[in-house]
Order: structure tokens, then sequence, then C-alpha cells
């Protein structure tokens, strides 16, 4: 990166050809508290040395915890606000005392510049001096001290006319550099913000300026942090990139010198082939002591290591949300070679479409096929603010192109509601020639629903359609239905003043709910043919 240095040009040439060196001044100026509470002179560590020597104008960073990326980047900010007048600089966190926390890293290497450890070496002395002078040229003189100029919970500004802002999205004013973090959790947990990140923060930082998104990975292949994401890695094979393009870096949990536990102590057989494939993956070697800590710090993260410690970004994006309902089948029939499989439809086969009709006109359908004791998932639409008539349309399409005929449309409770107008929903469907439409019945505990769901699954086969991926009116890739049915979670008890463990209703939630009218109308005895009195069931056929 090019500098465009303020404070030295009125340095003698000694400290005129040190400070012209960010490299220098990164690891030689500034302080931080260290893990164990004590202060230190900052120095790169392994993952912090990659970044800072590929960094490119907008960045991409996904990570493993506790990487000092974080630190890095306050550092970096810091000093540019010194050494370059007039910069402004953005910090978006996913909560305000979070990027709070991250501001005041930078005031304290402020602080810090003209610190003196005890028994100090010579250049200790001639480095407090030299920071006793940059914060006299970049402060103001309060009481005795030096100070920042502005020193407020949410801004530090410098008497050479740059600063530093932070907030949960910033959209007023033009930024020269503009740190994101953890935009991931945002994605999941608050998902009209992050799209407000994208479209205002992001946009301020003109060509020229610099972007680091940093964060571990929440929430599947979905949300505007994986948009992002995916394009950034999209960008790994072009030969150049443009100011406006993001580079990207990963950083796992082995880039960590730290993450190594001496001592014995063994792992178990399933470690062991995780070790051997992420080896052979990566081209890594890992050392006894690199299992061991990974091993026991899986015994403590359970499920939600290979989120907050991938080894390869492919774990990261795989890696289930905390309180997923069915993540974990999910993942158990990829495994197994049940999801995204190639075979036909069987024009004999009893089939059904299972719905959901959610808030603000969200509607999702699945097509499923009962083959004897197995289950068929062919395909999934979903869709917002369609009429009645698009979602006919859909099932004749349907139709036509497996060459089957639906036995019967399976509706929620609410499907039996009357409209304004006196008319239900099913009423609506047979005027637009959907007849054989069942009403499942309302169930008193969501939780029967969800576990019958997790039954069925177990004797499931999904399609490669129910994978695929479309877009949305605001022209954002959608989640293929399988996706969805990962990425459906659940709220902890407490959670929002919540006093039981509770589905969220989310962009998943329709989908899942939909698959969930299917499992609830199994259980009452619903799938059989137009005069049936209990469901058909054929010989399981072999693809």
């Amino acid at each position: 990166m090019k500098n465009h240095e303020h404070l030295t040009e009125s340095w003698s040439l000694p400290w005129q050809s040190v400070l012209s060196s960010q490299l220098w001044r990164l690891e030689h100026l500034y302080w931080i508290e260290n893990k164990a509470g004590q202060l230190q002179r900052f120095s790169m560590n392994k993952a912090q040395r990659r970044l800072h020597e590929g960094l490119w104008y907008r960045n991409d960073i996904l990570k493993a915890r506790q990487l000092g990326i974080s630190t890095y980047v306050a550092l970096l900010m810091l000093d540019m606000s010194l050494f370059r007048s007039n910069f402004h600089c953005g910090i978006i966190d996913k909560s305000l005392p979070d990027a709070q926390a991250k501001l005041a890293k930078l005031h304290f290497a402020w602080d810090h510049l003209d610190y003196l450890p005890p028994e100090p070496s010579a250049m200790d002395v001639a480095l407090a001096r030299l920071g006793e002078r940059i914060k006299r040229m970049s402060g103001v003189e309060k009481k005795g001290e030096w100070r920042p100029c502005t020193a407020a919970l949410t801004r530090l500004a410098f008497s050479n006319g740059s600063d530093v802002r932070v907030g949960t999205n910033l959209r007023g004013g033009t930024m020269q550099f503009l740190h994101v973090s953890e935009l991931a959790h945002v994605s999941v947990h608050a998902p009209w913000r992050a799209r407000e990140i994208r479209s205002g923060a992001i946009n301020t930082v003109p060509p020229g300026g610099f972007i680091l998104k940093e964060s571990t990975h929440e929430g599947g292949r979905y949300g505007v942090n994986y948009e992002l994401t995916r394009q950034a890695m999209e960008n790994m094979g072009k030969s150049e990139l443009s100011p406006l393009d993001f580079r990207f870096f990963f950083f796992s949990w082995f880039d960590q010198e730290e993450y190594s536990l001496p001592g014995r102590g063994r792992w178990s057989r399933e470690l062991d082939s995780y070790f051997l494939s992420l080896e052979r993956e990566t081209g890594v070697k890992l050392d006894a002591g690199q299992k061991r800590w990974y091993a026991r710090m899986a015994r403590v993260m359970g499920a939600a290591m290979k989120q907050e410690y991938p080894g390869t970004p492919q774990e990261a994006f795989s890696t289930g949300e905390e309180g997923s309902i069915y993540g974990s089948r999910i993942m158990a029939l990829r495994e197994r070679g049940r999801v995204g499989m190639e075979f036909p439809a069987d024009p004999e086969a009893p089939t059904f479409t299972a719905w959901d009709l959610g808030l603000s006109d969200h509607t999702a359908i699945w097509l499923v096929q009962v083959m004897g004791d197995s289950i068929h998932w062919l395909d999934h639409y979903a869709a917002n603010q369609q009429p009645l008539a698009h979602y006919a349309e859909k099932i004749r399409e349907w139709e036509k192109e497996y060459g089957l005929t639906a036995t019967a449309h399976l509706l929620p409770h609410d499907a039996a509601r009357r409209d304004a107008h006196g008319v239900s929903y099913v009423e609506n469907m047979a005027r637009l020639g959907l007849v054989n439409v069942r009403v499942v019945p309302r169930t008193t505990d969501v939780w029967r629903g969800i576990n019958m769901l997790r039954e069925l699954l177990e004797r499931s086969f999904f399609h490669a359609r129910t994978q695929e991926r479309a877009r949305n009116l605001r022209g954002e890739e959608e989640p293929g239905g399988v996706e969805h049915l990962e990425l459906y979670r659940s709220r902890l008890p407490g959670t929002g003043g919540s006093l039981a463990e509770s589905p969220v209703h989310d962009a998943h939630s329709h989908t899942a709910d939909a698959a969930r009218t299917f499992a609830e109308a199994w259980s009452h005895g619903l799938l059989h043919g137009p005069g049936d009195e209990r469901p058909r069931r054929r010989r399981a056929k072999m693809w």
C-alpha cells in the first residue's frame, strides 16, 4: 500500500528513514494488552503478518477465533489516521459495545505511545520520546496531559483532521478506511441491517479507500456475508484485481501458533480421520500438540467447533448454526449420499404437495413422493407477494415436467380460514383447478410435528433440484429447500423473553414449516389416494 505521510516530514533524517516504513511503525510505536493482561509492544504473529503482506484495498477475511486480526486492524487504522491528514475511518460491529471495545484499542495504543516499560533499554527510551512527540503533534494538551482532540465513546479525533467513529451501521459521510467486523452474525440475526451495511456503509468508501471485513462464519451458504465472501473467493482466480474488488483471506485454527498443547493424550478415530483429511486437503502437517489442542477444544465446543475454529472455508460454510433443528439430520443424509441425488420421478407413486402459508404472503411448497417406506423430496419452491394463481401454475408446471398428477395438496390449518369475502384458501384453490386439498389439523405443540419430521428425514432422499438456488424480488440469491432446512433454528429459553425453546420465524421457517406440514399429514393418516382410507404403500425403488 502506498503511504502519503503526514508526520514524517518534520523529523530528522534518521527518524524519517524508519518512520517512512509502515511495518516498522506498527512493530515499534504501539503497545497492546496481551491475553494475559500485560503490556507488550505489538509484534505481528503469523496470521497478522500474512494479512499485512497481502493487504489490498478491499479485503474479505474468513477466520478462526482469537487470531489477533481485529487488534492488527485497530493498530493499522490508528497508524493511518496519525500519518495521513484528514483520513476518516469507521468501525462497524455486531453491537455498539463491541464496536466501542475496538475503538478503545486505538485509544489505548495512542495513550501509550510514550509508555516507558520497567528497566527500559536505550531503544525503549528513544521510542518513548518519539511517541511523546507524536502525541504532541496529533493531540491537544488538557490539564497537563496530552489527549486526542476528541475522545468519546464513539469517536476518536486528532489534530491533523483524521478521525475514527464507530457504530452498528455508518451511512453518512465518506470514509477512507472501513472495518466491518462479524458481519456473519449480523447476517443471521439482523439480515436487514446486514443489507444496510452492504448498500450504505461499504458504498461510502471510494475507490482507493480501504475496507477490511473480518468475521468467523455462521449461517451456512446464505446471507449477505456469505454472498460477499463467495464473491471474494471467486476473485482468487483473477490475475489482476481492481481497487473495487475484494481480496480473500482465510486463516484456519492451525494458523495460530498458540493453538497447541504439550503433554500426552489420545483422540478419537473420528478426529484421526479429520486430521488426515485436513492434511490431505491443505498440505499442512499437523503435529501432536496441535492435534491435542484441537481434541481438547472440540470437547468443549461440540458442534460449534468447526464454526468457531474451521480448518477450511468449506468447514465454516457447512456447519449449522447453534440451535439448528434439522442440521444434524441433513448433515447425516449428506454423508450417506442422500442429498443432491439424481433419480426419476415415478408417475404411479403417491405424490403430494406440502404447503406453508406464511406471514407477509410468504409461501413455500414441497413436491414429495412416497415410495414404500422411503420418502423422495423431488422439488421445492418458495416465493413472496404472489397471488394464488402463481402457485397453481407452478403445480401444473411440475405435473407436466415430471409426468405425474398430484395425489393431494396438503395445507396447514389456516387454509380453512375465510377471507373478508367469506371464501377460504381451499375454495380459492378449487376455483383454480387444484382439487383434493387436505387441511392438516392444527397442532397443540409445534415440537410434535418437528420430531415427526426428524423421524421421516431418516428415510428421506432429496433430489438435486431441492438444492437449487433462486433469486428473490430484490435480486438476492435465496437458499434451496434443503439449505433452508439446515438453517432452520430454535431460540433458546430466555432469548427475547421467551420461557421455552421455540423455533425462530425467519426466512427459513416457511420452507421448514411446509416440510412439517407433510410430516403432520403423515402422522394424521392423510397420505392416501382419493378413494383410499389409508396411505398407499409401494416397494421402494432403487436407482
